[in-house]
């Protein structure tokens, strides 16, 4: 996710907004409304989480849609599309030219979709069964320790056996 550019989609005369007519105080796009957002040179689905006028300007933060909240941003409405069909075929186009697979993210691990709380719970249920990760991680770090202390052992006993070898030779 880089910087925002959007020539490729906003050459054909529509709107960003995507043809959307202002609400009664000029709003956009509402809370809880699902979206396209341009992060950089692609368009990810998002869900507005809070919209606030700010300099005489409507921004609104976005959630991005199977991505961690730390991706959530403010931005202003010339980055956002309304979810239509239309908006949707422009970001499988722009997608195919970026030459970006569907359900690739880069730099992020995929998620081809979105879970429901029975998924989300059967997969914990899972996680809960299966051995506990945190004695393998701390089984495996204290391998990593003993052999980082076995090996400084050894280069001791190689270091004392040279200078014990060495004054004896300067000795004689």
């Amino acid at each position: 996710m880089g910087s925002s550019s959007k020539e490729e989609t906003a050459s054909d005369g529509d709107t960003a907004s995507g043809g959307a007519s202002p609400s009664d105080d000029g709003r956009l796009f509402s809370e809880g409304e699902r979206v396209l957002a341009y992060h950089g040179p692609r368009v990810y689905g998002a869900k507005v989480q809070k919209v606030e006028l700010r300099k005489k300007e409507w921004k609104y933060f976005v959630h991005y849609l199977g991505w961690n909240k730390n991706w959530d941003e403010w931005v202003s409405a010339d980055r956002l599309l309304k979810h239509t069909e239309e908006n949707l075929v422009k970001q499988k186009a722009l997608d195919k030219k970026q030459g970006v697979e569907k359900g690739t993210k880069s730099g992020r691990s995929a998620q081809t979709k979105t879970r429901s709380s029975a998924d989300t719970k059967a997969e914990k249920d899972d996680t809960k069964n299966n051995a506990s990760k945190g004695k393998k991680r701390k089984n495996e770090s204290g391998n990593e320790v003993r052999l980082f202390q076995n090996l400084m052992m050894y280069l001791i006993f190689q270091l004392v056996y040279l200078f014990q070898y060495n004054s004896l030779v300067v000795l004689l």
